[in-house]
């Protein structure tokens, strides 16, 4: 059944393996050749040389939840959607195999291989930003999307895109509009994820003159609010949190005799954090499962 399931899929698997090599490659390639570019450089000088080198492939690497979403159009949908409309399924279930076995093994060994591709991403990704560290484009914590793209949470991402698009082909049974729905559910469950990442564990509250340097804690971890807190020790917000796309956080604006008060989540959170999001995932991968097999098991397609 894995032999077959591996031929029947050749495609997804020989197009999707190519596609992270020659990723892996673009992140080598630019990290070898921006160490040497910045080799004995600090300061303005560094300052000067690092976002020619960084910004285009920073750029992709934000958008790489995208990648988990065609996961789940190309790998997930087709998996149920296509065999019925190709009547295919009437000649898998007549065979010795049940097809709640059929369907079990076949998920079970691309859901395998779908998460160890999104487990060579999020390493692939931490090796590169490991190039800049010590700079701001080192960081995977403040931008939403790069965070979404590294370490486990990669994974977690592309599993949950697998298993939306299986659920929704078995309950649509046709292709193109299980494809549209993969996409609408997807992109819901992304924002929905994003909204509620900042209230994975309870963030540090930190309170500056008007003026002062902004600690180096707070610049490097993730901006949830900010605001000020008067003489009378009123506090009023200023903003919520950045943008999903930048990692840059302006300094709120107070009046004079004020404070400044950041809430933020500490870099150092961002495995603690990794691991609550892919959890997260895992459960909306196993209830997206758990649909398509009960469509599958307990009513005819």
């Amino acid at each position: 059944m894995v032999w077959l399931t591996v031929r029947q899929h050749r495609m997804q698997l020989v197009v999707t393996s190519g596609l992270l090599v020659a990723f892996g490659v673009l992140l080598l390639v630019n990290a070898l050749v921006t160490r040497h570019a910045i080799a004995g450089l600090s300061g303005e000088a560094l300052d000067e040389v690092l976002p020619d080198r960084v910004y285009g492939l920073r750029l992709l690497v934000t958008f790489l939840p995208a990648a988990s979403a065609l996961v789940g159009l190309f790998w997930g949908a087709p998996l149920l959607a296509r065999e019925v409309e190709r009547g295919t399924h009437v000649l898998a279930w007549t065979q010795s195999v049940s097809r709640s076995r059929w369907f079990s093994r076949k998920l079970a060994v691309l859901a395998v291989a779908v998460t160890l591709c999104g487990l060579a991403v999020g390493a692939m990704v931490d090796a590169w930003l490991d190039t800049f560290a010590g700079t701001p484009y080192a960081d995977r914590f403040a931008n939403y999307g790069v965070f979404a793209g590294s370490g486990v949470a990669a994974a977690g991402w592309w599993l949950f895109g697998f298993t939306l698009g299986v659920a929704a082909g078995a309950l649509l049974r046709r292709l193109l509009p299980a494809m549209a729905a993969t996409l609408a559910v997807f992109v819901l469950a992304l924002l929905v994820v994003f909204a509620l990442r900042e209230h994975y564990a309870t963030p540090v509250r930190v309170v500056i003159s008007v003026g002062q340097v902004t600690p180096r804690a707070v610049e490097e971890g993730m901006v949830v609010a900010s605001g000020c807190l008067d003489a009378a020790g009123t506090e009023t917000a200023l903003s919520a949190s950045p943008a999903y796309l930048s990692s840059a956080v302006t300094p709120p604006a107070c009046p004079t005799g004020s404070r400044e008060v950041t809430y933020y989540q500490p870099a150092g959170r961002y495995w603690r954090f990794q691991w609550t999001e892919a959890g997260i995932l895992l459960v909306g991968a196993s209830l997206s499962a758990g649909v398509a097999y009960q469509r599958v098991a307990r009513r005819a397609l």
